[in-house]
């Protein structure tokens, strides 16, 4: 009889997690959803940058992709890359904040057409966090190089939005 009970027990108190488990997922989804729901996503004018190496050259088509946070933003990039043996180089997305006068960004490595340890290319961070108004966003690149970073041959994308 006591094994019965044991078990019973064990099955209720494994039902309570999964419920509340199920409680907090289902509140995560809401509140990510209605977040920043009238944060419009913002298209920036391409980016054409030289790339390291013989003859490489990329375009960078970049979007802005709202986050759950107010305030903040990410951004997905699209690159298309032309060349042979192209090295690394970074991206860099500046921001300023008109309302508050804030300024900020974050640097991504980008290897071919990919940008490293960013899921689906999307820039997001510590970065990325101008605040509500009416932001200005630039894309520019450069490569590391000892003993200081030189700045590639490239025309910056811009792109200016407004976050909740």
């Amino acid at each position: 009889m006591r094994l019965k009970n044991v078990s019973l027990q064990q099955f209720t108190f494994r039902t309570g997690v999964v419920a509340a488990a199920m409680v907090a997922a289902w509140s995560a989804f809401t509140g990510t959803a209605g977040a920043n729901s009238t944060d419009p996503v913002a298209q920036f004018t391409s980016t054409l940058t030289r790339v390291p190496g013989p003859d490489c050259a990329a375009i960078i088509k970049a979007e802005t992709v709202p986050q759950p946070q107010s305030g903040v933003f990410g951004v997905r990039l699209k690159i298309t890359q032309t060349g042979e043996f192209c090295g690394a180089y970074q991206v860099t997305v500046h921001w300023r904040n008109d309302d508050t006068g804030q300024t900020g960004g974050q640097s991504q490595r980008v290897e071919g057409t990919t940008v490293v340890g960013m899921p689906d290319n999307v820039i997001t961070g510590m970065g990325m966090g101008p605040g509500a108004g009416k932001v200005e966003a630039t894309i520019d690149t450069y490569s590391e190089v000892y003993p200081q970073n030189v700045d590639l041959e490239h025309i910056a994308g811009h792109a200016t939005f407004t976050l909740g």
